[in-house]
């Protein structure tokens, strides 16, 4: 969505610093970020929630994933549509099989799928993000296009959106575009990182 040269740059050292990380920190992380989510009471029975299945570096939520599953609640991983930017999420269940889609993404296949609205809780992806809960993605766009009926509420904030991120991924400041989301939390291996009161 964006040709922003400092963001084409900050993207592409962020993404170094993730990949530089050894597999027994990123095992530590995933399970430490998982049980950050599981004390802040976001794992509830019955909640629908959008977790993204991980892809080279970023930081692994298979943990999340089935402890999530093993709580009751409702997973779904988000599909990248053949055209246009907004995204579907499909059940992720014992049932689940799966294909691969136009960019060569491995997808789940279940005849149950849910719209962003009707979610409870959004685990989303991203290589960078800052104090203010700026949110750095991969550049096409798909988690700000699919969420940004969120703009226009004021009070009630439904899905909440949930970064997850290493700590490296931490920068002071994002340059920010008016269409970039802003999460409500980001949990990384240290921390949980909400809104300034």
């Amino acid at each position: 969505m964006s040709a922003n040269p400092d963001k084409a740059a900050l993207r592409r050292t962020l993404r170094q610093r993730r990949a530089a990380l050894d597999i027994a920190s990123r095992c530590q992380a995933s399970l430490a970020i998982m049980q950050r989510a599981l004390q802040n009471g976001y794992l509830r029975r019955g909640s629908r929630i959008a977790v993204y299945a991980p892809m080279g570096s970023e930081l692994s939520t298979w943990p999340l994933i089935l402890r999530a599953i093993q709580a009751g609640c409702r997973v779904f991983l988000p599909q990248i549509p053949r055209r246009g930017r907004q995204m579907r999420f499909v059940r992720f269940d014992e049932t689940v099989s799966w294909r691969r889609d136009q960019f060569n993404i491995p997808v789940p296949i279940h005849p149950q799928t849910c719209v962003a609205r009707d979610l409870s809780l959004v685990f989303v992806p991203l290589v960078g993000f800052d104090q203010r809960l700026a949110r750095l993605g991969q550049g096409g766009g798909y988690y700000d296009t699919t969420f940004h009926f969120r703009r226009s509420r004021k009070i009630w904030k439904k899905p909440r959106l949930i970064g997850l991120a290493y700590e490296c991924q931490r920068v002071k400041a994002l340059p920010v575009e008016p269409w970039d989301l802003h999460l409500d939390e980001i949990i990384t291996e240290n921390n949980t990182y909400r809104p300034p009161a």
